[in-house]
């Protein structure tokens, strides 16, 4: 009986105490991802059907990022200007290797779906994302809910899951969630347009010198102070995220018109998009030829364009981070944060991470709604209230002669939501950054303010836009977004001409201006007291338009500032070396004004020479490997910059050896704890061991055998099937690096 119940227990019960074994996903607990529902909208929507079973739904899954607050920390390093670590951005294949989910997190993710019925359509580099699909029936089996199809109140149908998805607690640990469960929300356009010369507005009226009255990048350059500028984006890449098409003709004839030159147009198009123009080309097109306007020496514009739904957002934004492409992206498409999904947040966030650490800058639309981005509420727009996103709000721009700059207001039509006015509060989702705590005027101390900046937007004073074969004057943050980004272009030509590396994500840098003496001069505060609705523009920061619009020879000097040669830094202080096996660890003081560091070793005081055993190092510390157990070696280090290279420092010494390794021993136990049929044998180790126990009623013949081949140093068997009042022998043994320890035989009687 007991041999008998010793293999059972062997092939369902034996349990190692500190090990962890793989568990089936049909043997994991379920989990419900929360926020999958788009409750308002089927509350408000009337039930038309149950999905077929056949529909095609497509998804992805959306994952979390790994060491977060290491990479939280790099940020801050990447963005301190008196950081060794500033400016020095990663690559995209560095950011995966660091941060990304693991190739072994991303194969599970993959095999679950797939074990679910599902396809894998879609990988990314990054491994944030997975793309899936399959029929209806596979998805509601495999996430325990039903998929309808809904009316909203406006007309548009769309589908929604009836309760979130359920997924192995393995599966949850991995993921922010899923998206493509429901097609409740459309993403949307913060811009406006009528055609030139037809509509009769209040003063103030059309501003510019362009087609209707609208405003020509000449006019464009003279209001914001780059008239007289020289840089115009050359040797540097811009990229729009969109989610329509537009007719490259159009672009063509506006850059003909105003006599700019013919800069690439590079479509990249997303998750099988057509790239045909749509009901939101407007868009696409105002976004082109502003960028354009502003600057018309990039190399080329790259222009990114995926389907309007939140699996082609997510996808279209991740594609021009693992691209790394453009070092200035703007993007005029957003939702009120209500109405954005907690997955495609978060999921927009971990990639909004990856560009800020690649040295890559977001400008967003912050809305065409004011404080009420959702249309009845105080509320912002995402992505603009994203952390690493500048957001952008609006302003009604006055001209003096030649459409030089005379002062601005914030953008409020009539005070109505429909009437427009620039998008600016508080975010209801994001804790407030680094870089904006202590600023003063905030509407909220602890939560996210936008927007950052601001810039022209009103439709009454607006942009000439080529569209459709015909003249439009464009309004709407959606027009400020594109100038900001392509005003960043000059900025990163400029740093790029004086040895500097890109601006990066600009807010960091912006506010740090900002709250200094250059304010004044940088930037046009706008002060009137004219609100977006609900918050007023007053003196310095404001949630009507942030620090207010550039003004741009005076932002550019500040942001690329004229660069000296410096003079060598002085020599590194407090070195030490730290012996390890065939290893010595070196450390020392960070230098001010270093830009390297180089290393030096002898085998005698004094002998380091003059050639270095490592040179061009960014961080001060340095793991010598090259060494030999038993050696004393000498240091000394360098630091060095475009001025010349310091002194050597103090030296420093050390004598790696190989570390003492403790014998395998039996620390505690064997114990044998009975209950009714049971028993469990324990022991612990000094090491990390396998684990083996023989058992028998004989003390002279252990005939079964258990084994864990999992290293611990805690083991435990639990068996069942123990017969009462029977005494049973056994003995434990562990084994590691070719070592065996085992106890002297023991007994125990069964209760």
């Amino acid at each position: 009986m007991l041999l008998s119940c010793l293999r059972h227990l062997a092939g369902a019960f034996l349990v190692a105490a500190l090990a962890v074994t793989p568990v089936l996903a049909s043997q994991e607990s379920m989990h419900r991802l929360h926020g999958h529902v788009p409750g308002e909208a089927v509350a408000k929507a009337r039930w038309l059907s149950r999905m077929p079973a056949s529909s095609e739904v497509s998804l992805v899954f959306s994952l979390l990022l790994r060491n977060q607050q290491e990479l939280d920390q790099l940020l801050k390093h990447l963005y301190d200007p008196s950081d060794p670590q500033h400016g020095k951005y990663l690559t995209p294949q560095e950011f995966t290797q660091r941060f990304a989910p693991t190739q072994a997190d991303y194969d599970a993710v993959a095999d679950y779906a797939r074990s679910i019925g599902l396809r894998v359509t879609g990988s990314h580099a990054n491994r944030l994302l997975l793309d899936v699909a399959g029929p209806a029936e596979r998805v509601e089996t495999g996430f325990g809910l039903q998929l309808h199809h809904y009316q909203g109140a406006d007309g548009r149908k769309f589908y929604a899951p009836d309760q979130d998805p359920s997924v192995p607690e393995g599966i949850a640990a991995r993921v922010n969630g899923m998206v493509g469960l429901d097609s409740a929300t459309s993403w949307h356009a913060h811009s406006n347009y009528h055609a030139a010369g037809t509509t009769a507005m209040a003063t103030p009226y059309q501003v510019g010198s362009g087609p209707g009255g609208g405003l020509t990048p000449s006019n464009i350059k003279s209001a914001y102070n780059l008239a007289n500028v020289t840089a115009t984006g050359t040797g540097q890449v811009l990229a729009l995220f969109e989610l329509d098409g537009y007719n490259p003709s159009d672009v063509a004839y506006y850059a003909k018109y105003f006599g700019l030159p013919a800069v690439p147009l590079q479509n990249v198009l997303v998750d099988g998009f057509s790239g045909a123009p749509g009901s939101g080309a407007s868009e696409v097109t105002l976004d082109i030829e502003l960028q354009l306007a502003l600057a018309p020496g990039v190399s080329k514009i790259l222009v990114y364009e995926g389907p309007n739904s939140n699996k082609g957002v997510l996808d279209t934004y991740n594609r021009i981070a693992t691209d790394n492409l453009a070092k200035q992206i703007s993007t005029s498409w957003g939702l009120s944060e209500g109405q954005s999904s907690q997955s495609v947040i978060a999921g927009e966030n971990a990639i909004f991470q990856q560009m800020a650490a690649q040295g890559q800058t977001v400008y967003a639309a912050a809305g065409d709604s004011g404080a009420y981005d959702n249309g009845s509420t105080l509320s912002v727009d995402d992505p603009a209230s994203q952390p690493y996103v500048v957001g952008v709000g609006g302003t009604r721009l006055a001209v003096a002669s030649g459409q030089s700059y005379l002062r601005e207001s914030a953008w409020n039509t009539n005070n109505t939501v429909a009437g427009g006015a620039g998008g600016g509060g508080v975010s209801a989702v994001w804790s407030i950054p680094s870089w904006q705590q202590g600023v003063r005027n905030l509407a909220s101390s602890v939560m996210r303010n936008v927007p950052d900046v601001a810039l022209n937007a009103d439709q009454g004073t607006g942009y000439s836009i080529y569209f459709q074969g015909g003249w439009y004057i464009f309004g709407g943050t959606s027009c400020a977004s594109p100038l900001w980004a392509a005003f960043t272009a000059r900025v990163n030509q400029l740093r790029n001409g004086a040895g500097l590396g890109p601006l990066g994500f600009a807010n960091p840098a912006l506010y740090q201006l900002a709250t200094g003496s250059g304010y004044q001069g940088s930037f046009h505060d706008v002060t009137d007291s004219t609100t977006n609705l609900y918050y007023p523009a007053i003196t310095g920061y404001d949630n009507a338009t942030g620090w207010g619009s550039f003004n741009g020879a005076n932002l550019l000097a500040a942001l690329a500032p004229t660069t000296t040669t410096p003079t060598p830094p002085a020599a590194p202080t407090g070195l030490s070396a730290v012996a390890g096996n065939a290893a010595v660890t070196l450390a020392w003081s960070a230098v001010s004004g270093a830009t390297s560091y180089s290393v030096y070793r002898g085998s005698a005081s004094g002998a380091e020479g003059a050639t270095p055993i490592a040179t061009g190092l960014g961080a001060p510390g340095f793991s010598d490997t090259k060494v030999s157990n038993g050696t004393r070696y000498y240091y000394k280090v360098s630091a060095s910059n475009s001025g010349g290279t310091s002194p050597l420092s103090a030296e420093a010494s050390a004598t790696p050896s190989a570390p003492v390794v403790p014998a395998l021993s039996i620390t505690s136990g064997p114990t044998a704890t009975t209950g009714l049929y049971t028993v469990l044998i324990q022991w612990n180790t000094n090491l990390a061991s396998n684990a083996v126990l023989r058992i028998g009623t004989s003390a002279t013949t252990l005939s079964n055998t258990f084994t864990a081949s999992t290293l611990s140093t805690a083991h435990a068997f639990k068996l069942s099937g123990v017969a009462r009042r029977t005494t049973y022998y056994y003995q434990v043994s562990s084994s590691a690096g070719g070592a065996t320890v085992s106890s002297p035989v023991k007994s125990f009687v069964g209760q």
